[in-house]
């Protein structure tokens, strides 16, 4: 797709945010994040807390593979790193060490809160860039850490989170949701790769987001990796595996596997989805040359008649 000519696709994410829109074949986002270190030859964390060397790859990256979106953040701890954990970010994807503070639920200003981690701060900036300086309409995709995991990293996997636990977290992600709005993202992607105790809360946190989306003209798309939902709320846009994709009515994406060699068998098989995402990132030691022959074959599905 060309960089240089206007894109359907952000006017498409808003349609599909607000239920409305004619189905059309799916838009391929795969979370292409840390792979594009390899871009230079660098680690992912440096390249993930650096926007001007975070900008370069994901340009680089897109070009080679024919990707049309940005994925300027992937679901890689910074926002749990921003509130308070303890994040080892040398290894990939970085690994949550130690939670936050008992208090971090009573943070009720979010302001300063984001530049805590420069990984963070860095994919703003990022979006940000692109947004401004990229031809025609660029999309802009940032995948965010769902509600119920950010709580398992905050809070420590072993931790039942209560209602005020939700209400916070639900707080929190709206504010980065508004900030990336606000820095050019056509989409939020919100992955989960926990399923909720308490799905009342949860909810309530997913409505929170999504009325800052829907203020934005932006969708809140909601994944999860390795778990199925009993049911999906409805504040958010669902993206159900190929497998439960048939039962759904309203508008919504598909739930792919973040192993390239999988993606090609998901071509001719989208229903009637209208976005393909994987809920992880790839791996950031994907070959590029291999990634870029596996996107060229899943690319398929975006010319599908």
């Amino acid at each position: 797709m060309s960089t240089g000519q206007a894109s359907p696709w952000r006017r498409r994410l808003s349609e599909l945010g607000r239920g409305v829109g004619k189905p059309h074949p799916p838009l391929f986002s795969p979370l292409l994040y840390g792979v594009s270190a390899q871009i230079e030859a660098l680690p992912p964390a440096e390249v993930t807390a650096d926007p001007t060397r975070l900008g370069k790859c994901l340009s680089e990256l897109r070009r080679v593979t024919g990707v049309a979106p940005f994925v300027v953040a992937a679901p890689t701890a910074m926002e749990a790193e921003a509130l308070g954990a303890g994040v080892d970010r040398e290894v990939w994807p970085p690994k949550v060490m130690a939670p936050a503070s008992e208090g971090v639920i009573e943070l009720a200003d979010f302001d300063d809160v984001w530049s805590r981690s420069e990984a963070l701060s860095a994919s703003l900036e990022t979006c940000k860039r692109l947004s401004t300086t990229q031809q025609g309409e660029p999309v802009l995709l940032a995948a965010l850490t769902g509600p119920a995991s950010l709580l398992a990293e905050l809070l420590g996997s072993g931790a039942t989170p209560d209602a005020a636990a939700y209400e916070f977290v639900g707080r929190a992600l709206s504010a980065l949701s508004r900030q990336f709005a606000q820095s050019g993202a056509s989409a939020i992607l919100l992955c989960e790769r926990t399923l909720p105790a308490d799905i009342g809360a949860w909810s309530a946190a997913l409505n929170t987001i999504s009325n800052i989306a829907r203020f934005h003209r932006i969708p809140a798309l909601l994944a999860f990796d390795g778990v199925v939902p009993g049911e999906w709320p409805s504040a958010t846009v669902a993206c159900p595996s190929p497998e439960q994709e048939a039962s759904m009515e309203k508008a919504h994406g598909l739930t792919v596997s973040a192993n390239p060699a999988d993606w090609a068998d998901v071509v001719g098989n989208t229903g009637t989805a209208r976005v393909v995402f994987t809920a992880r990132e790839v791996a950031a030691d994907a070959p590029i040359e291999e990634l870029g022959d596996f996107c060229a074959e899943a690319l398929d599905m975006e010319r599908e008649p």
